[in-house]
Protein backbone atom coordinates (compact mmCIF):
# COMPACT_ATOMS: atom_id res chain seq x y z
CA UNK A 1 0.00 0.00 0.00
CA UNK A 2 2.85 2.62 0.74
CA UNK A 3 4.30 1.74 -2.40
CA UNK A 4 0.97 2.74 -4.22
CA UNK A 5 1.07 5.73 -2.86
CA UNK A 6 4.18 6.70 -2.93
CA UNK A 7 3.70 6.49 -6.69
CA UNK A 8 0.86 8.95 -6.71
CA UNK A 9 3.03 11.55 -4.86
CA UNK A 10 3.70 14.54 -7.45
CA UNK A 11 7.55 15.17 -7.65
CA UNK A 12 7.44 18.15 -5.42
CA UNK A 13 6.52 16.68 -2.48
CA UNK A 14 8.62 13.97 -3.02
CA UNK A 15 12.08 13.58 -1.05
CA UNK A 16 15.50 11.85 -2.76
CA UNK A 17 18.51 9.97 -1.06
CA UNK A 18 21.68 11.30 -2.26
CA UNK A 19 22.13 8.44 -3.89
CA UNK A 20 18.44 9.42 -5.96
CA UNK A 21 19.62 12.59 -6.44
CA UNK A 22 22.99 11.64 -7.69
CA UNK A 23 21.08 9.28 -10.26
CA UNK A 24 19.32 12.42 -11.35
CA UNK A 25 22.19 14.89 -11.60
CA UNK A 26 24.11 12.23 -13.23
CA UNK A 27 21.36 11.39 -15.96
CA UNK A 28 20.67 15.14 -16.63
CA UNK A 29 24.22 16.06 -17.00
CA UNK A 30 24.76 12.86 -19.26
CA UNK A 31 27.81 11.70 -16.77
CA UNK A 32 29.57 15.02 -17.94
CA UNK A 33 30.91 15.97 -14.87
CA UNK A 34 31.75 13.54 -12.07
CA UNK A 35 29.25 13.72 -9.67
CA UNK A 36 30.17 11.62 -6.67
CA UNK A 37 28.09 11.67 -3.06
CA UNK A 38 31.11 13.38 -1.83
CA UNK A 39 30.74 16.60 -4.01
CA UNK A 40 26.78 16.63 -2.82
CA UNK A 41 28.30 16.44 1.00
CA UNK A 42 30.74 18.85 0.30
CA UNK A 43 27.74 21.71 -0.97
CA UNK A 44 26.04 20.80 2.16
CA UNK A 45 28.78 21.16 4.14
CA UNK A 46 29.48 24.64 2.66
CA UNK A 47 25.71 25.37 2.46
CA UNK A 48 25.56 25.56 -1.15
CA UNK A 49 23.16 23.04 -1.05
CA UNK A 50 21.72 21.33 2.12
CA UNK A 51 19.01 18.75 2.03
CA UNK A 52 16.58 19.96 3.51
CA UNK A 53 13.73 17.35 3.64
CA UNK A 54 11.59 16.84 6.53
CA UNK A 55 12.47 12.91 6.46
CA UNK A 56 15.86 11.03 7.21
CA UNK A 57 17.33 7.94 6.43
CA UNK A 58 19.92 6.41 8.18
CA UNK A 59 20.37 9.60 10.35
CA UNK A 60 20.87 11.76 7.21
CA UNK A 61 18.17 14.05 5.96
CA UNK A 62 16.62 13.78 2.77
CA UNK A 63 16.87 16.54 -0.11
CA UNK A 64 13.48 17.89 -1.15
CA UNK A 65 12.49 18.16 -4.59
CA UNK A 66 13.38 22.07 -4.54
CA UNK A 67 16.97 21.08 -3.46
CA UNK A 68 17.14 18.43 -6.71
CA UNK A 69 15.65 21.64 -9.32
CA UNK A 70 18.57 23.93 -7.59
CA UNK A 71 21.22 21.24 -7.69
CA UNK A 72 19.86 20.72 -11.27
CA UNK A 73 20.11 24.39 -12.12
CA UNK A 74 23.74 24.41 -10.24
CA UNK A 75 25.14 21.91 -12.55
CA UNK A 76 23.58 23.43 -15.73
CA UNK A 77 25.30 27.28 -14.69
CA UNK A 78 28.79 25.52 -13.84
CA UNK A 79 28.64 23.92 -17.29
CA UNK A 80 28.18 27.82 -18.95
CA UNK A 81 30.62 29.07 -16.73
CA UNK A 82 29.13 30.41 -13.76
CA UNK A 83 31.78 30.56 -10.57
CA UNK A 84 29.96 27.79 -7.86
CA UNK A 85 30.15 30.74 -5.30
CA UNK A 86 28.37 33.36 -7.42
CA UNK A 87 25.46 30.86 -7.60
CA UNK A 88 25.35 30.88 -3.88
CA UNK A 89 23.61 33.97 -3.98
CA UNK A 90 20.33 32.76 -5.94
CA UNK A 91 19.95 30.09 -3.57
CA UNK A 92 17.94 31.68 -1.25
CA UNK A 93 15.37 33.76 -3.85
CA UNK A 94 14.82 30.46 -5.81
CA UNK A 95 14.13 28.03 -3.00
CA UNK A 96 11.32 31.32 -1.67
CA UNK A 97 10.11 31.17 -5.10
CA UNK A 98 9.75 27.44 -6.28
CA UNK A 99 6.83 26.68 -5.54
CA UNK A 100 5.12 29.30 -7.50
CA UNK A 101 7.20 28.09 -9.52
CA UNK A 102 6.08 24.89 -10.00
CA UNK A 103 2.65 25.51 -10.39
CA UNK A 104 3.44 28.17 -13.34
CA UNK A 105 7.02 26.70 -14.76
CA UNK A 106 6.46 27.07 -18.81
CA UNK A 107 6.41 30.94 -18.91
CA UNK A 108 8.59 32.01 -16.35
CA UNK A 109 12.74 33.22 -17.11
CA UNK A 110 15.58 33.74 -14.57
CA UNK A 111 18.02 35.83 -15.81
CA UNK A 112 21.14 36.42 -13.88
CA UNK A 113 24.47 38.96 -14.95
CA UNK A 114 26.28 36.55 -12.50
CA UNK A 115 25.60 39.27 -9.41
CA UNK A 116 21.75 39.61 -9.61
CA UNK A 117 19.29 37.07 -10.19
CA UNK A 118 15.89 38.40 -11.27
CA UNK A 119 12.90 35.73 -11.90
CA UNK A 120 10.37 36.98 -15.05
CA UNK A 121 7.25 36.19 -16.92
CA UNK A 122 8.58 35.80 -20.06
CA UNK A 123 5.38 37.61 -21.74
CA UNK A 124 4.32 40.15 -18.65
CA UNK A 125 7.70 41.12 -17.67
CA UNK A 126 8.87 40.96 -21.31
CA UNK A 127 10.00 45.24 -20.68
CA UNK A 128 12.09 43.74 -17.67
CA UNK A 129 13.76 40.96 -19.78
CA UNK A 130 14.60 43.49 -22.44
CA UNK A 131 15.71 45.91 -19.51
CA UNK A 132 18.29 43.30 -17.68
CA UNK A 133 19.58 42.28 -21.90
CA UNK A 134 20.18 45.52 -23.32
CA UNK A 135 19.73 48.46 -20.10
CA UNK A 136 22.66 50.04 -18.57
CA UNK A 137 24.86 46.67 -18.52
CA UNK A 138 24.43 45.79 -21.80
CA UNK A 139 27.51 43.73 -23.44
CA UNK A 140 28.12 42.18 -19.66
CA UNK A 141 27.24 38.76 -19.77
CA UNK A 142 23.62 37.67 -18.92
CA UNK A 143 22.45 33.71 -18.29
CA UNK A 144 19.02 33.57 -19.08
CA UNK A 145 17.21 30.32 -18.74
CA UNK A 146 13.63 29.03 -18.93
CA UNK A 147 12.99 27.65 -15.77
CA UNK A 148 10.11 25.60 -16.54
CA UNK A 149 12.45 23.91 -19.18
CA UNK A 150 14.52 23.18 -16.13
CA UNK A 151 11.42 21.89 -14.11
CA UNK A 152 9.57 19.48 -16.85
CA UNK A 153 13.18 17.86 -17.57
CA UNK A 154 14.02 17.18 -13.82
CA UNK A 155 10.18 15.88 -13.52
CA UNK A 156 10.84 13.81 -16.43
CA UNK A 157 14.55 12.36 -15.28
CA UNK A 158 12.84 11.76 -11.89
CA UNK A 159 10.91 9.34 -13.28
CA UNK A 160 13.50 7.55 -15.44
CA UNK A 161 15.47 7.16 -12.04
CA UNK A 162 12.24 5.95 -10.15
CA UNK A 163 11.22 3.27 -13.33
CA UNK A 164 14.51 2.27 -13.19
CA UNK A 165 15.25 1.54 -9.74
Amino acid sequence: MKEMEKDNIRPIEREFTAKEVQAVLRMLTGDAEKIGLALLNYYARTDLVTPNGRTKQRGRARYSYADVVLLSWLFKMKREGLPVNRFRRGIAYLRKRLPKLYSHPKDMMLLTDGKQLFLKHRVTDRDDIAEVLTGPRAGQYVWAYSIGTLIEEVDRVIEQVKRAA
